[in-house]
């Protein structure tokens, strides 16, 4: 399996997870000419998706759907209440996903997770192709026991590290913004990113890439420090990467990941 970044953070977010001819891409909210190049060099061609995923409605989330649905004509699945939030100038071919439910996409099995954030019917996922797992969950306000649950197991999660408390405080937001920030609906705090990571995190996880860090509130030598800080107390060997907000990609390679020696530093 592979899973490559296209954005991540509040300019934009997009995944591409590919198995062999499968390719789905989670999300749509960086701009089409970014998204159709980044497609392009991971060797997917213009129609050569298999499916879009959308975990909820933002507009970082969803700013290029009908964009892309002129050059990527394939299944767009969405919870009912993201799809009943979107505007219908959205027009793709939408297809409704049941948070628990578990659907097939070519060679991939796709359970939709529901999180807690200031959306309708907002989710996040956990991907398998049968052998590795990958659990991909960008906003949200709190963990939850279906969260942990989907990351256990996982060889690549990709988590939210959204905030620094201390930068959140003494940053320029008005206090109601960081009150939602900060809230169960809001994002995920660095340390509790961490202690999510420390009890769900186990034998199989390889890598950690920390997700959608917030350019004002957060820095990726903090957000990362903080996880690291959190595992040092398990005996994980975990690989752990800040996601670019834009402007450049992250790859990961099951194989490529699997092959790399257990005893190598826990932080490499």
């Amino acid at each position: 399996m592979r899973v490559t970044c296209f954005g991540s953070g509040s300019n934009g977010n997009a995944m591409l997870v590919q198995s062999g001819a499968t390719a789905v891409m989670i999300d749509s909210g960086v701009p089409v000419r970014t998204l159709r190049s980044a497609l392009r060099e991971a060797g997917v061609s213009d129609g050569g998706l298999s499916a879009v995923l959308i975990s909820h409605e933002h507009s970082d989330h969803i700013r290029s759907v009908t964009q892309i649905a002129k050059y990527q004509s394939v299944p767009y699945f969405a919870t009912a209440g993201t799809r009943r939030a979107l505007e219908s100038t959205l027009r793709c071919d939408w297809h409704i996903m049941a948070e628990g439910e578990g659907l097939a996409v070519g060679t991939l099995q796709i359970v939709p997770v529901a999180v807690s954030h200031d959306a309708n019917e907002p989710v996040g996922f956990m991907i398998t192709d049968g052998e590795v797992r990958v659990a991909i969950f960008t906003d949200l306000g709190e963990p939850s026991s279906d969260v942990a649950a989907a990351i256990r197991g996982a060889s690549l999660i990709v988590l939210e590290s959204n905030y620094d408390d201390l930068m959140l405080s003494r940053g320029p937001y008005p206090m109601p913004l960081k009150r939602r920030i900060r809230g169960p609906l809001g994002h995920l705090a660095n340390d509790v990113c961490a202690s999510l990571l420390v009890d769900a995190a186990g034998e199989e996880t390889r890598d950690v890439w920390l997700a959608h860090l917030s350019e004002h509130n957060n820095h990726p030598k903090i957000a990362r420090e903080t996880s690291e800080a959190g595992l040092r107390s398990t005996r994980h060997q975990i690989k752990i990467s800040t996601l670019p907000r834009y402007g450049s990609t992250l790859s990961w390679d099951s194989q490529e990941a699997g092959s790399r020696p257990r005893q190598a530093s826990l932080f490499s």
